[in-house]
């Protein structure tokens, strides 16, 4: 167990590690392995029904459909402030709340090797449930240690984003050091905000922000928008904000960088072309006034 632990902390490390950047992660304990109990069909109750309570998909699936295992479960399910995180079928996730595991039976060992038989498509060195049958942890990350907002706190937030101008969406980030998504200048804030990394992306002279996994800032002058993915898989609290969300595990929240303020020239124009116009005008007036005054005096 300890060296399953272990793999998980290493997986965690990977998702979170960006050019050098690490986060202390640990990861969250193994439950074990379980199944639902029996119950009338009229009537099921499901306790991993966490991600449909809150409106989210469910079961959550990364987007590439090779990437789930332990580790991704745990984050996705933590950042919504869930108790357990489930594995099924090799690669689906589904969350459930400190009364999840009541509507299911852990199983023995014997009875694991048939039920959750199957490896996790992103890692088969960890199972993923089976078919009838979910490997369950406590879904823990103590790399967040602001207080948590609530589930529905957090998807409104989400909800809103649509009303922000400058956000572009959410993207998908490479696990490869060489090939982030946005390859500018990079850093890694003890406590970001939207606007720390807006800011820090501005004065490197680039057209765009990136925010992953609550503290880490990426800069580049384009985007690939075929990397587009939902919403909620940016759903990391920003670590200086905690109602703010900053990316998520290989997942970027893009902001544009607004351009400098355009200086106000109507006062400069104003100047440079009335202050000619007034000399031209003074110097007319000189020329009438002593033209005037030499017929006076020619008259007398």
């Amino acid at each position: 167990m300890a060296s399953k632990i272990l793999f998980i902390f290493l997986t965690l490390l990977i998702y979170f590690s960006n050019d050098g950047f690490s986060a202390n992660d640990d990861s969250g304990t193994c439950v074990g392995n379980l199944t639902r109990r029996d119950e009338p069909r009229s009537d099921p109750l499901d306790g991993f029904d966490g991600l449909t309570s809150i409106g989210l998909s469910d079961p959550y699936k990364d987007r590439d459909g090779n990437l789930m295992d332990p580790g991704l479960c745990i984050y996705h399910c933590a950042n919504y402030g869930f108790t357990y995180s489930g594995l099924g079928k090799s690669n689906q996730c589904r969350c459930g709340g400190p009364t999840a595991l009541v509507t299911y039976t852990k199983l023995n060992d014997t009875l694991s090797k048939t039920v959750c038989n199957l490896t996790c498509i992103g890692n088969s060195s960890f199972m993923c449930g089976g078919d009838n049958g979910y490997t369950v942890y406590q879904a823990t990350i103590p790399i967040d240690k602001q207080s948590q907002i609530s589930a529905t706190e957090k998807v409104s937030i989400i909800r809103n984003l649509k009303n922000n101008k400058t956000y572009n969406g959410c993207i998908r980030d490479s696990p490869y050091c060489n090939q982030r998504a946005l390859n500018g200048s990079k850093k890694e804030f003890s406590s970001l905000s939207i606007e720390d990394c807006v800011a820090f992306c501005k004065n490197n002279n680039y057209n765009y922000a990136g925010l992953e996994i609550g503290s880490q800032c990426f800069c580049d002058n384009s985007f690939d928008s075929m990397n587009m993915l939902s919403p909620e898989e940016c759903s990391s609290s920003c670590t200086g904000n905690k109602y703010e969300l900053c990316g998520g595990p290989l997942a970027l929240s893009i902001y544009s960088v607004p351009p400098d303020a355009q200086k106000d020239n109507r006062l400069t124009i104003g100047l440079g072309v009335g202050i000619p116009l007034f000399v031209i005008s003074v110097a007319i007036l000189c020329c009438i006034y002593k033209k005037n005054k030499n017929k006076q005096t020619t008259k007398k």
